[in-house]
């Protein structure tokens, strides 16, 4: 963990915390990393901003909680945004300390946490929950109350993960589980379901309802409009390939850019507009010392001005994309959202190879042919890139009408 962040929980252990947040029929729960677009000059959730403007525009309040030594909250963020900061941080570290002395292997469950979502829930009065992976505690307290409560993904979804695989939640008793997984495809939805349908948990595909706003491309969205005209990537005739960074890559020796990747790109640093899009940890979250330790690693190997990283960095994903020819990562959840746009993608991870323990990771997108998985070998590399530059890939399966809908069903649950 970022020592920054762990100053902030130490710091954060003594402060008393004010619940005075207001009233809101839906609560949202969301963390810094997931709050990253700048959009009229406040941090903007792509998720859950999206799910809460949506909510809006149907006459529904919302609040979001994030935690975890935020920063990213009230007139830094878009939304109502609030935490208490003093009550979750010694929360986690009494959770932490639980951890130690557990000999069975099982995460340590909180009943301090368990009384702040309930105090929480009690003060915003809200019925329903949408959430980037809501805890065991605030789902227990959410079935107490009869809230519903849903997570919303947010990346890879796979037997081997360790928040949806079966060997793991699957283990959960009911109570500690939400009462829907709202996936982006099909493919999530047939990993949760293999454990979470017995138990008569919803799990529907919904699309991924940030990279629809700009598939849509609807000319009445201020947002949409407003960041496309904003960002202009480089068109000069050359293809434009991106390397998306994935933070705690400790099977890479410099822990960003495989060596063999790195090659290539130097060798073909002319021939390509290369991009560079850090993971939003490295910027806020658990990993910023990953993002200071990458601008080091950055200066050192590559030569100024010949690779992007700032712009494609801040500009919204799904925009990146669709000026994008290729997509290169180590491992990296982008690979959906690249798919969603037609864009194909080259994973390296070792772990993701056959004998891996993440081997059954983005399995219906290597079985559509929207990712391909190699051992990091320039000449693998190479073939690959010469190989799909210029073929096109229709986009991934949509499913926006199940957002659609659960923006109505949320609707009708709250005015009830």
């Amino acid at each position: 963990m970022d020592i920054k962040l762990v100053k902030k929980i130490l710091c954060d252990l003594f402060k008393v915390d004010s619940y005075s947040y207001g009233k809101a029929q839906v609560l949202t729960f969301a963390c810094d990393n997931d709050r990253y677009i700048d959009y009229k000059g406040k941090k903007y959730s792509p998720l859950m901003n999206t799910v809460e403007d949506d909510l809006a525009r149907q006459g529904v309040s919302c609040i979001s909680i994030t935690r975890l030594a935020s920063r990213i909250k009230g007139k830094l963020s878009h939304g109502k945004v609030f935490s208490p900061d003093g009550a979750f941080a010694r929360a986690l570290v009494t959770k932490r300390l639980k951890g130690l002395f557990l000999r069975d292997g099982k995460y340590p469950y909180s009943y301090y946490e368990e009384k702040i979502w309930e105090r929480i829930l009690d003060e915003t009065g809200a019925k329903a929950v949408i959430g980037i992976n809501p805890s065991r505690e605030l789902c227990t307290v959410c079935h107490r109350k009869g809230v519903w409560v849903a997570d919303l993904q947010h990346g890879v979804i796979s037997d081997a993960h360790p928040w949806y695989g079966a060997a793991f939640r699957g283990k959960d008793v009911r109570e500690r589980l939400p009462d829907a997984f709202l996936c982006w495809d099909m493919g999530s939805v047939e990993v949760i379901n293999k454990w979470a349908k017995d138990l008569g948990i919803d799990v529907r595909p919904i699309g991924n309802p940030w990279v629809e706003r700009f598939i849509k491309k609807d000319k009445s969205d201020d947002l949409y409009c407003s960041l496309r005209d904003q960002y202009k990537v480089k068109s000069n005739g050359k293809p434009n390939i991106l390397i998306s960074l994935s933070w705690g890559s400790y099977n890479i020796s410099n822990k960003f850019v495989h060596p063999e990747l790195e090659r290539f790109i130097l060798d073909n640093i002319d021939k390509y507009n290369w991009m560079m899009r850090l993971h939003p940890n490295q910027l806020q979250g658990f990993a910023t010392d990953s993002g200071d330790n990458f601008f080091k690693y950055f200066e050192a190997t590559y030569p100024a001005g010949k690779i992007e990283w700032e712009q494609a960095t801040k500009m919204p994903l799904p925009l990146l994309l669709s000026e994008i020819d290729l997509h290169i990562s180590w491992n990296s959840s982008v690979c959906i959202e690249a798919a969603c746009l037609g864009v194909k993608s080259l994973l390296m991870d070792t772990n993701l190879l056959p004998g891996g323990f993440k081997e059954k990771y983005y399995e219906h997108l290597v079985s559509a042919g929207y990712v391909v998985k190699v051992v990091a070998e320039y000449q693998l590399i190479k073939e690959w890139v010469d190989r799909n530059l210029g073929v096109s890939i229709i986009p991934y399966e949509s499913y926006a009408s199940g957002y659609v809908a659960l923006i109505k069903e949320t609707f009708l649950r709250v005015k009830s």
